[in-house]
C-alpha cells in the first residue's frame, strides 16, 4: 500500500536542472540557483519578492533541498530541531515531541550538540527529516527533492517514517527524484560499460595514527570535541577503488585525509608511479565547492594549470561521455544552453571541476558520491568516462558510494565502518573508524 502512495507521490525527471525548476516552483522560486555560477544565481535573488515570501506564510510548505544542509539555517541540530519544536507548538494544541525524542527517533541523537558542518550527508539528510517531522504540525505539503540519493538502504526506514507521518495526517506530498536515482541494481558485468573500462591503475595507500579533530563544539557543557580514530592502513590496491560503508560511518573523512582537504594528526599518502602525495577530491557538495564561481573561473584556476589543458581534459571527458551513452537507451540532455549563454548544467559544472584537478596529475583522484545530481544512466557514463581519461592520465580512482551500482566494476574495496561513540581519557567524545581492504 505504502509503496503505491509512495510511486503516486514521485515525479521523475531527466535532470537535475528540470528537476530543480520544479523544486524552486513547489516553494514559491525562494531559492535561488547556485549550480552555474553567480550571475543565475543573482538573477534569480533579485526575483524574489514579498509576495512570494507572504505565499509561503500563507501556505507553508516543509521542504528538503537536494543537498539536504541548505535547509539547514542553524548551528547545530538542537536548535534547528528546537526552532522547528517552536513553531509547531504555536501551530496545535496537540503534543509535540521535544527536540530530543526527535533526535532519537531519526537516529542523529549522538550529534545533537555537533556542529552542523561537522556532519555527514547521511547525518544531514536525517536531521532534515526530524525538522520536517516536526513541520507537519503547521505545513501544507511536504516537498522533498532527490530523497533517494542521500540515504543508504539502512536509512531508508527513517524516509518511510517521515513519508507515512504526513500520509496518515493527509497532508500531501511531492517527491522529486532523477529517474534511475532509487535503484538498487548493479551495473551488470556483460553492459558496454564494464567491458570499456580500461587497464586497472595499480597504487599504494597508507595510513598511520590518523586522528581528526571533527570542530569545537557549539556546546561544550553537553558535549565535548569530537574526535574520529581512524585504523591503520597499508596496502597495493587497483583502480577504480570504491570506499564503501552506510551513511555516517566515515567515508567522506576517510577521503578528506587522503586529500589533505581537512586538518588531522598522523600521516596519510597515496604512491603511484614514481610519484607520492595527497588526492584530489571531488565533493558530493559540488555545488559549493564551486564557491559560486562560474565555469570560466574554475577552468582559469591557477591551482589547475592553464585553462588550455583544463579544457582540453574538459573536451575528453565529454567526448568519453557521450560514447558511453550512445551505447545506452537512455540519452539525457545534460549538456545545453536552455540556459543562455552564460548557463552551464551541473554536468558540466562536474566536469569542469574534474578536470581542474586532473590537470596537475593527482596522485589519485576521489569521487564522492559522484551520481548525485545525475540521473542514473548520466550518472554511469559520466564517472565511466572519468576513469577512462583519468586512467590514461596514469592517476587512479576512488569511488565513494553507498550505492551498488558500481560494485562490479571496482578492481579494489575499502570498507568503513564507525564504532560507538566512546569517551577518552581527557573527556573527549571521539569514535573510531574501521579500515578494511581488499582487491577484486
Amino acid at each position: 500500500m505504502m509503496k503505491d502512495t509512495l510511486q503516486r507521490s514521485t515525479q521523475y525527471f531527466k535532470t537535475y536542472e528540470e528537476r530543480e525548476e520544479a523544486f524552486r516552483k513547489g516553494v514559491f522560486s525562494l531559492i535561488p540557483r547556485k549550480y552555474s555560477g553567480p550571475k543565475l544565481f543573482w538573477k534569480d535573488f533579485s526575483k524574489i519578492s514579498f509576495e512570494e515570501v507572504l505565499s509561503l506564510i500563507k501556505q507553508p510548505v516543509a521542504y528538503i533541498t537536494s543537498n539536504p544542509r541548505d535547509c539547514l539555517v542553524y548551528g547545530t541540530p538542537w536548535q534547528v530541531l528546537t526552532a522547528a519544536r517552536l513553531y509547531a507548538c504555536k501551530a496545535v494544541k496537540r503534543s509535540v515531541l521535544s527536540a530530543d525524542q526527535a533526535a532519537k527517533a531519526f537516529d542523529v541523537y549522538e550529534t545533537l550538540h555537533q556542529p552542523i558542518r561537522t556532519l555527514s550527508g547521511g547525518e544531514t539528510v536525517k536531521l532534515a527529516l526530524a525538522k520536517s517531522y516536526l513541520y507537519s504540525a503547521y505545513s501544507r505539503r511536504l516537498t522533498i527533492a532527490s530523497p533517494f540519493s542521500w540515504l543508504s538502504r539502512d536509512n531508508v526506514p527513517y524516509f518511510d517514517r517521515l513519508f507515512q507521518h504526513y500520509v496518515d495526517l493527509g497532508i500531501p506530498v511531492e517527491l522529486l527524484a532523477l529517474e534511475g536515482e532509487d535503484s538498487n541494481e548493479p551495473i551488470m558485468c556483460k553492459d558496454v560499460f564494464c567491458q570499456e573500462t580500461k587497464k586497472p591503475v595499480d597504487f599504494h595507500v597508507f595510513l598511520k595514527n590518523i586522528k581528526i579533530l571533527l570542530g569545537s563544539s557549539l556546546n561544550p557543557i553537553y558535549s565535548p570535541d569530537a574526535y574520529a580514530v581512524v585504523d591503520d592502513l597499508e596496502a597495493d590496491l587497483l583502480s577504480p577503488c570504491i570506499i564503501v560503508g552506510e551513511n555516517g560511518q566515515g567515508k567522506s573523512l576517510v577521503a578528506k585525509v587522503l586529500a589533505g582537504a581537512i586538518s588531522f594528526q598522523g600521516d596519510a599518502k597515496i604512491r603511484r608511479e614514481d610519484k607520492c602525495g595527497p588526492a584530489r577530491l571531488l565533493f558530493q557538495d559540488v555545488i559549493t565547492q564551486t564557491l559560486l564561481r562560474s565555469f570560466e573561473t574554475i577552468a582559469a584556476s591557477p591551482y589547475a594549470g592553464s585553462r588550455a589543458n583544463t579544457l582540453a581534459i574538459f573536451e575528453k571527458i565529454l567526448k568519453q561521455y557521450f560514447l558511453y551513452l550512445d551505447n545506452s537507451t537512455d540519452k539525457p540532455t545534460d549538456i545545453g544552453s536552455a540556459g543562455g549563454a552564460d548557463f552551464r548544467s551541473l554536468l558540466e559544472i562536474k566536469a569542469i571541476l574534474v578536470a581542474a584537478r586532473l590537470c596537475g596529475q593527482p596522485c589519485a583522484l576521489i569521487l564522492d558520491e559522484p551520481d548525485w545530481g545525475l540521473n542514473r544512466a548520466s550518472a554511469i557514463a559520466f564517472v565511466l568516462s572519468i576513469i577512462n581519461v583519468s586512467h590514461k592520465l596514469g592517476s587512479p580512482v576512488f569511488l565513494i558510494s553507498h550505492k551498488p551500482w558500481w560494485i562490479n566494476i571496482a578492481k579494489s574495496t575499502i570498507r568503513v565502518k564507525r564504532t560507538a561513540k566512546k569517551i577518552d581519557k581527557a573527556q573527549n567524545y571521539s569514535f573510531q573508524i574501521q579500515v578494511s581492504h581488499g582487491v577484486t
